[in-house]
């Protein structure tokens, strides 16, 4: 994934690396796959060897670590659930408080920082309280009220706006099999967000969300138990990734003022459902009363 926009954030962060006034901790704010952990992650390829662009495939960083929920699936294949535990905690802590091996900082990117339970986030408070000299911990969020208040209080927020829609379709029409007409419908989708379109454009399994989202979103109230029962019925179902793409798909709705509730409703259930096993069946009823 290539950088698109977020210009002035890039060339803020590099002047405080450059003047020895970086911070040790920051939250990185901004609608969903606006560009945060892309920025994230080129910045600590920019410490540790001087480029900021984003590594490479396969490339590893001496002195980063990418906190996700696929780093706590390859941690531990059987565990359920859509949230960052204290065990992810406790292993980031550990890495902070050792002395770098090529960069100055030795940092940590939490992808989906509001999905880190209360007790993962108490785990980390010590760490913002009293960072290692060469710690650097970035929290990205889509929704930083999420973060506990103590932790918010200690970290400068860097918020990121969304992106010319023009700059996203130029980008996306230079990707394989995109053309420009379609590549001007999806950033037009997208919001200014490059995420979402390069989603949009590459991702079938997500289109396929989509459109299940959408399926829901239009049932009548008649027919919605009957479609819930199917919608959840593979085993690989996620509430949180299904009511994302409400989220999305509510966004591209006009703003009256019942799509903005449900949107707000959807939203907080899609952060809870992170935070605790939810009955899918029961929160989607629950959704549409």
């Amino acid at each position: 994934m290539a950088i698109i926009g977020h210009e002035r954030t890039i060339g803020d962060m590099q002047r405080l690396a450059g003047s020895g006034a970086l911070g040790h901790g920051y939250i990185f704010s901004g609608p969903s796959m606006v560009g945060k952990r892309t920025v994230a992650r080129a910045f600590g390829k920019f410490l540790e060897k001087g480029s900021f662009e984003v590594p490479a495939e396969g490339e590893v960083l001496q002195d980063l670590m990418v906190v996700d929920l696929m780093f706590m699936q390859m941690r531990n294949p059987e565990a359920s659930g859509d949230s960052i535990g204290i065990d992810a905690a406790r292993e980031m802590k550990g890495f902070l408080w050792q002395r770098p091996n090529a960069s100055p900082r030795r940092i940590v990117i939490v992808d989906g920082a509001d999905l880190l339970t209360t007790e993962a986030q108490n785990a980390l408070l010590k760490i913002t309280e009293e960072p290692p000299a060469s710690s650097l911990l970035i929290l990205i969020a889509s929704d930083p009220e999420a973060i506990l208040a103590t932790i918010r209080s200690r970290l400068p927020e860097v918020h990121f706006g969304t992106v010319p829609e023009r700059a996203i379709a130029e980008w996306l029409a230079g990707t394989e099999g995109v053309t420009e007409a379609h590549a001007a419908s999806f950033a037009k989708r997208a919001r200014g967000t490059p995420g979402l379109a390069w989603r949009l454009a590459h991702d079938e399994a997500f289109r396929a969300t989509l459109e299940r989202a959408e399926r829901f979103l239009a049932a009548p109230a008649a027919a919605r138990k009957d479609l819930i029962k199917k919608l959840i019925e593979p085993d690989d179902f996620s509430l949180r990734r299904f009511l994302e793409a409400i989220v999305t798909v509510l966004a591209w709705r006009d703003p009256s003022p019942a799509n903005a509730a449900l949107w707000h409703k959807a939203l907080r259930l899609s952060e809870n459902a992170g935070n605790a096993p939810l009955n899918p069946r029961l929160q989607l009823e629950a959704l549409m009363r």
